[in-house]
């Protein structure tokens, strides 16, 4: 009986601990309920809220007392009431036990106020007594949600930034590689973006700039500098160069581990070519400064050409009269080298070309910007096939050509090309050659100017000379002729006439001496008067042969002509085209030994008919050749055999009419003089750019 009796005291303890951890538990779920922030909401099955803990005191901003009995729908955005209702009706319908709400949109709860905020909720379902009960708890991540939003702004300013940056802008992993790049980096490369992220920086950048982005690379690294600025240079992607101005940071984590690099790329190119430009501008004018003479100066013009702005150059010089007279060429490469020696060898430049390029800019005096080699223009401009082959072999891939102005005259034109670097000339560079051709006209200007002044100088002295030596000479024949004239009875002066024939002779000689030193005078100024019309070629050779005729069997020496049948007459001035050939006939006949023989030839050619006068005397020696048409040249070399006007006299009067004069000569064998005049067209044809 006592153990039974005692059975019901047992049960009873056991029940009562129970309880007692039972009532343990639920008030520690009701602190737990009460004190959390998050809002825990209980409603019945008719959405009626039951229980409202303090934390959805706080976010909601009503009392428990205010809340409890009154619909879910309190808390809810009106909008979404009808929505809500049947989401919360279908979930206590059905099996789940509890789930997150707002899996298919955002959710917003409604404060006290009427303020809207975002939030997250789940509800979860339990059966008390068979009777459901929804138990809703609910976060307010209005704070998350403004951060987030800062979050995306400061990315989407970034992105914005970054993307839509003037600047080059890239983001490198610590290999080198590219991990993002915006649309300017890629132009300033020349790279697309899916081809760009495929490299490291090393493998764009010059090699002889590497080593210094190496090491401020690991500056960076190792914190001892936050960021650097440098100059340096990409290569770009279709093989030319391009200077940058790089800025480098380093980019970490929270707990300092370093991320990726970021560089900002400047493109500073065309900055760097104009400080170029300039340096070499600067240092080009002292260069060109420093000769008086135009074609030192030609060659100055090529050394600083190539290849700061070219692979091959050729510079034309002008004369007074507007013929080339002089060509400078340079190439960077030997084989360049060869070919354009070549070139200007077997095919001298023609200014006068109709449609050639060059001959173009010289006569207008406006430059030529060629970025792409023009085929069509080569073919037309070669004269044949070897000349089109050696063109080709140039391998021109872009050309400018600028003339050489000063006061208003063009003085020639200067040709670049590029073609082994492959670089394509554009306005900077036409600006640029233009600059270089105004200063290098300006020094070639001044070395005529000066060599003009010198002759001026070397003329009056000459003349002084002249007359103070050549000219007493006739004089001081007639003044003995007159004394001998003065000395002799009258019947004795009637009797013997070679006094008188010493004075006429001697007043012959002195007139023609100072005719000589009017004409060189009047073609140096280019004052020399001239009327041209068409002349008979034949008729021009048989009159100046038939007034030395006399000369020439004198002193026993054949003199013969030779002209075709039915030549084209020449446009020439008459009287100087006789006096030309008289200087030229009066040299042979003065250098030509008694028994030799002197021959006259006329001979087509093209537009212009050629003149030769050949004899056979004692020859010029090859050093002296290039003196011969020099005003006073013979004077100067101590010759006795005249003033050394004649041939300078001819050269200028062949240079008048248009034409050119040259000799060839070998000592022993004899020298011919030749000289060319342009034709004048036939009755019923138009005067050609000669006449």
């Amino acid at each position: 009986m006592r153990r039974v009796k005692g059975r019901p005291r047992r049960n009873s303890g056991r029940r009562h601990r129970l309880e007692q951890s039972l009532r343990l538990a639920e008030a520690r779920l009701a602190g737990l309920v009460s004190s959390t922030v998050d809002a825990i909401i209980s409603v019945d099955t008719e959405q009626h809220i039951t229980h409202f803990n303090e934390g959805a005191e706080h976010i909601f901003g009503y009392s428990a007392r205010e809340a409890v009995g009154q619909r879910l729908d309190l808390l809810i955005p009106e909008r979404y009431r009808q929505v809500h209702q049947t989401h919360v009706r279908q979930f206590a319908e059905g099996t789940q036990a509890s789930r997150l709400m707002g899996e298919w949109r955002a959710i917003a709860g409604r404060r006290k106020s009427g303020e809207e905020f975002p939030a997250e909720a789940s509800i979860s379902k339990v059966k008390v007594d068979g009777t459901a009960l929804l138990t809703v708890i609910l976060r307010d991540i209005s704070a998350r949600t403004r951060a987030e939003e800062v979050l995306r702004n400061s990315e989407e300013r970034f992105r914005t930034a970054f993307e839509d940056a003037p600047i080059g802008m890239a983001l490198i992993g610590l290999d080198g590689r590219f991990l993002n790049v915006n649309g300017a980096m890629c132009d300033i490369v020349g790279y697309p973006p899916e081809e760009l992220l495929t490299r490291t920086f090393q493998d764009i950048t010059w090699p002889e700039d590497l080593a210094p982005d190496l090491e401020n690379a690991q500056r960076l690294l190792d914190g001892a500098v936050r960021s650097f600025q440098r100059e340096k240079r990409y290569l770009h992607r279709q093989g030319h160069l391009v200077s940058v101005l790089l800025t480098g940071s380093l980019v970490r984590d929270a707990q300092g581990r370093p991320l990726h690099f970021i560089a900002q790329v400047q493109d500073i190119s065309e900055r760097k070519q104009l400080e170029q430009a300039l340096r070499f501008l600067a240092e080009a004018g002292p260069q060109l400064a420093r000769f008086l003479e135009p074609r030192a100066t030609l060659a100055t013009v090529a050394r600083l050409a190539v290849p700061a702005l070219a692979d091959w150059c050729v510079v034309d010089l002008l004369d007074d009269s507007g013929r080339l007279m002089a060509v400078e060429g340079l190439a960077a490469s030997p084989e360049k080298s060869r070919l354009l020696h070549e070139l200007l060898t077997a095919y001298p430049h023609d200014p006068s070309r109709q449609g050639d390029i060059v001959a173009g800019v010289l006569r207008t005096g406006r430059s030529v910007l060629l970025p792409e080699s023009p085929v069509t223009a080569f073919e037309a401009a070669a004269e044949d096939d070897e000349h089109l082959e050696l063109l080709r072999r140039l391998a021109p891939v872009s050309g400018l050509v600028v003339p050489l102005r000063a006061r208003e005259r063009v003085l020639g034109a200067v040709i670049l090309w590029t073609s082994e670097s492959g670089r394509h000339y554009g306005a900077r560079d036409l600006a640029l050659a233009e600059e270089l051709a105004s200063r290098a006209a300006l020094a070639i200007d001044n070395a005529r100017l000066h060599e003009k002044s010198e002759q001026a100088t070397r003329l009056r002295d000459e003349v002084l000379r002249i007359v103070a030596h050549d000219l007493r000479t006739p004089l001081n024949v007639i003044a003995l002729s007159a004394g001998t004239l003065l000395k002799r009875a009258p019947e004795q002066r009637a009797t013997d006439t070679r006094p008188l024939e010493s004075i006429r002779k001697a007043v012959d000689r002195a007139n023609r001496l100072i005719q000589d030193l009017l004409d060189v005078a009047r073609l140096d100024a280019g004052h020399l008067p001239m009327e041209r019309g068409p002349l008979e070629t034949g008729a021009l050779v048989w009159e100046a042969v038939d007034l030395h005729r006399a000369l020439a069997e004198a002193r026993a020496i054949q003199l013969t002509a030779h002209v075709p049948e039915a030549p084209p007459p020449v446009l020439a001035d008459h009287d100087r085209v006789i006096q030309i050939f008289s200087n030229l006939l009066g040299n042979a006949l003065k250098f030509t030994p008694e028994g030799g023989r002197i021959s006259v030839r006329a001979v087509p050619e093209g537009r212009m008919m050629r003149f030769s006068v050949r004899d056979t005397g004692r020859g010029i020696p090859a050093e002296h050749q290039p003196h011969l048409f020099e005003a006073f040249w013979q004077a100067r070399a101590g010759s006795k055999d005249g003033a050394g006007l004649g041939l300078a006299i001819v050269k200028g009067l062949v240079d008048a009419h248009g034409g050119r004069v040259w000799v060839e000569s070998q000592p022993g064998v004899g020298s011919t003089f030749s000289f060319t005049l342009p034709t004048s067209p036939r009755d019923g044809q138009q005067l050609t750019h000669h006449a």
